[in-house]
Formats: structure tokens, C-alpha cells, sequence
């Protein structure tokens, strides 16, 4: 007769685990055995056991009689998941989403030197929204909706040393981020052609860095509020997917 553990047995072990690392990972520090059985509804002598085998696991580390914390073995795994995050792929879905519902040309930019860099770009053909790959279009950083959100993090001095690069005026610059900061997003108008409107939200690491900005492009006309909500959500959407948490 097999001693192998039945499905439902193993679904239950497994998600009794998860309690217990959810327990340890919210009190971000060392929990005691009673505790973790208190908040997760599980008998002592279960919760010791699975705690137990978590950390010869490496996942949790014993700390002090009775205490655990969430193991390094989780740090180096959440660093392989990190080294695999591509912005440009996590984007996609978004950013094709993002074109049905405005109808509108929306793209990811990356910063490189002083320079705001298109690598993705939304096309509409038959068979729906497409994604196409590109590195030509470049736009300064002082200079357009994309490159200004690529800027939300530079410091005074940094700052400073662009607008003397492209003659432009560091203090108008420090009052345009300083709005963007608090809107949310960046509009310029008659952006990359005469006509061309963008808007642009900021995607961001999962350290809250700004790693790219996402952008919306429409000819003529007003940008209506639903396209600034769905942009903005888009641009949240990205960086979840890149760790980042946002602050409420």
C-alpha cells in the first residue's frame, strides 16, 4: 500500500505553508510559534512541524527558541524572478489593451543619456493589436511628456546639467516635474509632429524607480479623462508586474 500523500492532502499542507510564510512576511520580523498558530487558525504542534520543515528548507530561519523569519533562500529565488522581469515584455498586454480602448498609438519609452527612447510601439492591422519593436524615435528628456517622466527621480544638479545641454530653463523644468509629480502624468502637445498630442505616466522598478514611461499619442482633439484613467492604470499595471507596490 502506497504512503504517498493524497491530492487533497498535499493541496492542504501546501496551503497551510503559504498561511504561515503570509503570517511571517506581514509581521516583517521574528514570530513567535504561538502567534503564527493564532494567526493562522492552525494547532501548535501543525504549525511547528510545517515551520520546521520550511526552514530545512532555507525558506524560514529559526530565530531564538520558539521564533521564526522568513528564510535568504526566499531573497536569492525573489532575485532570479527579478533578473527575468523585462519591461518591454511585461508591457505588452497592457499597452495593446490600452490602443482598444482609446484607439489611440500608445508605446514605451527608455531613457538612454539625454535622450527619451521609443522601444515599443502598438500598431492596429487585421488581426488586432500588434506590438512592433523600435529604437528610432528619440525625443529629448527636457523636451516631451516621455522624457520628462523619465526625469521624476534626477536631482537638482543632474537636472541643471540638461537644461544647459539643450538651453532650456531648470526652473520652468523643476515646476513642470513638480506638477507632473503630483498629477500623475505628462501632456505636451504637438509632441513628435504638428497636430500630435502625447500623454505619458510613469512605470516604475520594484524599488519605485522610474525605469520607462508608457505614452498615449492621438491626432487633433482633447484627451478624454477615461484615456488619463486607463493610462495611468496601465502604467500600474507594469510596474506591479515589476514589484512595485504602490503606496495608498
Amino acid at each position: 500500500m502506497s504512503d504517498s500523500p493524497t491530492p487533497t492532502t498535499s493541496v492542504q499542507v501546501m496551503s497551510r505553508m503559504f498561511a504561515l510564510l503570509d503570517v511571517l512576511a506581514r509581521e516583517g520580523q521574528a514570530v513567535s510559534l504561538k502567534v503564527a498558530s493564532e494567526r493562522t487558525g492552525l494547532h501548535p504542534s501543525t504549525a511547528h512541524r510545517i515551520l520546521n520543515d520550511l526552514a530545512s528548507g532555507g525558506l524560514v530561519e529559526r530565530s531564538g527558541p520558539g521564533h521564526y523569519r522568513l528564510g535568504m533562500r526566499l531573497l536569492t529565488l525573489g532575485n532570479l524572478v527579478k533578473s527575468r522581469l523585462d519591461v518591454r515584455e511585461q508591457a505588452g498586454r497592457p499597452m495593446q489593451e490600452l490602443h482598444r480602448l482609446s484607439g489611440h498609438v500608445v508605446s514605451l519609452f527608455v531613457r538612454q543619456d539625454d535622450e527619451a527612447v521609443c522601444v515599443e510601439r502598438t500598431v492596429a492591422e487585421r488581426h488586432g493589436i500588434q506590438l512592433t519593436r523600435t529604437d528610432g524615435l528619440r525625443t529629448p528628456l527636457t523636451r516631451s511628456a516621455a522624457g520628462k517622466i523619465l526625469l521624476l527621480d534626477d536631482g537638482g544638479l543632474l537636472l541643471q546639467a540638461l537644461c544647459q545641454l539643450q538651453a532650456d530653463s531648470l526652473e520652468s523644468l523643476q515646476r513642470e516635474l513638480s506638477t507632473i509629480r503630483t498629477q500623475g502624468i505628462a501632456l505636451h502637445h504637438d509632441a513628435l509632429g504638428v497636430g500630435q498630442h502625447m500623454a505619458a505616466a510613469p512605470v516604475r522598478n520594484d524599488q519605485g524607480q522610474v525605469v520607462a514611461s508608457l505614452t498615449l499619442s492621438w491626432q487633433g482633439g482633447d484627451l478624454r479623462s477615461e484615456w488619463v484613467d486607463a493610462l495611468k492604470a496601465a502604467a500600474q499595471n507594469v510596474s506591479a508586474a515589476l514589484g512595485w507596490a504602490a503606496v495608498e
